[in-house]
C-alpha cells in the first residue's frame, strides 16, 4: 500500500494507472469519467480488468498484429524476448518471467502488437483530464468515479485525488471491494458522495479460500459507512458456479434485507465475457478459469432480484441490473 510524501516538491507514491476513461455510464450515475489503478489486494478468479491487479508496469501482447520483425528482441534488456528456430521457420518467444516491464519493446513495435500497460500520471494531470467534462456532470449528474484494482489499496492517494475533485466541485465515486481499515475510510467519507461496494458471496469461507479476502473486514465497513450516513451502493457481481445457486440469493437477501432503506440500491452485475481477450493479452489466458464461460442474461437473476424485492427494494429504482444507473432527467 502507498503513502504520498513530498520530496523536493514532488508529490510521491501515485499509482500507476491503466485508464482514464471519459463518457463512462457503468460506473456510477450519470456520465462519468472513470479513473482506474493499477493494483488490488483481492484476486477474484473472473476479474475482468486483470490488468488493474498488479502494481507494476505489464506487457500486452497480441501476436496476431506481429510481423515478426524482432526490433523487440533486439532492445529488449532483460532477453525476455529471443528469436528461435524450428528448422527454416524463425519465431520470437516472450519470457514473461524474465520481463522487467522496462516497455522498450513496446516504443518500438511498429505495430503496436506490444502495448504498456501501467502509466504514472501526475496528480495534476489526472485532475485535468477527470475534470475535463464537467459539463457533461453537470447536466447528467454525473462526476469523476475512482476505481481500479481497488482504490483503497492506495488510501493516502486515493483520499488526496477525492478532496482535490471535491475542491473542483465535482461528484466523487469510489469503486472498491471495502477490505481495508476502518479508519481510511473515515477519513475519505468527507470527499466521497458515493460508495461502491463489491459483496462477491456471503460465504466466509469461499471469500478466505478463494478471493484472499475477510468477509467479515468488508461487511464491518460497509455497515459502518451506513451508520455514520454516507451514500452507499451495494453492488453484486454474480458468477457462475460461485454464487449463482438459489442458497447464496437467498444469503444475499437475508443480509441486505437489514440494509433495505438504509442503502440507496443494489446493483446486479451478472457474468460477461469481454474480460477474456485481457488474459490472452497478458498471456495468462491458461490460469484463466472462466475461458469460454458464456456472459449471463439478465433472466438468470431473475430468483434474486424476487428474493430482493421480498426483503424491500424495488426494481428499477433500489434494483438495478447490468450497473447502468442512468443520467439526470
Amino acid at each position: 500500500m502507498t503513502a504520498l510524501a513530498q520530496t523536493n516538491g514532488k508529490l510521491e507514491g501515485i499509482p500507476l494507472l491503466t485508464n482514464i476513461q471519459r463518457y463512462s455510464l457503468q460506473d456510477g450515475p450519470g456520465i462519468r469519467t472513470t479513473v482506474f489503478l493499477k493494483g488490488c489486494p483481492l484476486r477474484c478468479p473472473w476479474c475482468h480488468n486483470p490488468e488493474t491487479q498488479l502494481t507494476r508496469l505489464e506487457i500486452n501482447y497480441e501476436i496476431d498484429k506481429c510481423t515478426g520483425c524482432a526490433r523487440c528482441a533486439e532492445v529488449c534488456p532483460s532477453n525476455s524476448i529471443s528469436i528461435e528456430k524450428n528448422g527454416e521457420e524463425a519465431f520470437l518467444r516472450f519470457n514473461r518471467s524474465k520481463c522487467i516491464g522496462c516497455g522498450k519493446c513496446a516504443d518500438v513495435c511498429i505495430t503496436h502488437a506490444r502495448e504498456i500497460v501501467g502509466k504514472e500520471w501526475s496528480m495534476e494531470s489526472i485532475i485535468k483530464e477527470a475534470t475535463a467534462d464537467r459539463l457533461f456532470y453537470t447536466n447528467s449528474g454525473g462526476g469523476v468515479t475512482i476505481s481500479g484494482g481497488d482504490p483503497m489499496y492506495f488510501q493516502a492517494f486515493t483520499t488526496e485525488l477525492a478532496r482535490r475533485l471535491q475542491n473542483e466541485d465535482v461528484h466523487v465515486a469510489i469503486e472498491t471491494s471495502a477490505f481495508g481499515q476502518w479508519h481510511y475510510f473515515e477519513k475519505l467519507m468527507k470527499y466521497v458522495n458515493l460508495f461502491m461496494i463489491d459483496i462477491k458471496t456471503m460465504d466466509a469461507n469461499k471469500y478466505k479460500n478463494v478471493i484472499k479476502g475477510d468477509l467479515r473486514i468488508i461487511l464491518n465497513n460497509l455497515e459502518k459507512l451506513v451508520q455514520s450516513g454516507a451514500i452507499v451502493r451495494v453492488r453484486l457481481p454474480i458468477i457462475p458456479g460461485f454464487n449463482n445457486q438459489k442458497t447464496d440469493y437467498e444469503a444475499y437477501a437475508e443480509y441486505l434485507g437489514k440494509l433495505s432503506g438504509k442503502i440507496e440500491a443494489v446493483d446486479i452485475l451478472p457474468f460477461h465475457s469481454y474480460g477474456e481477450k485481457k488474459y490472452k493479452l497478458l498471456g495468462i489466458i491458461d490460469d484463466y478459469k472462466y475461458r469460454n464461460v458464456n456472459s449471463m442474461e439478465s433472466k438468470e437473476v431473475k430468483t434474486l432480484i424476487e428474493m430482493l424485492t421480498e426483503v424491500g427494494f424495488v426494481l428499477g429504482h433500489s434494483i438495478n441490473v447490468g450497473g447502468l444507473i442512468g443520467v439526470k432527467k
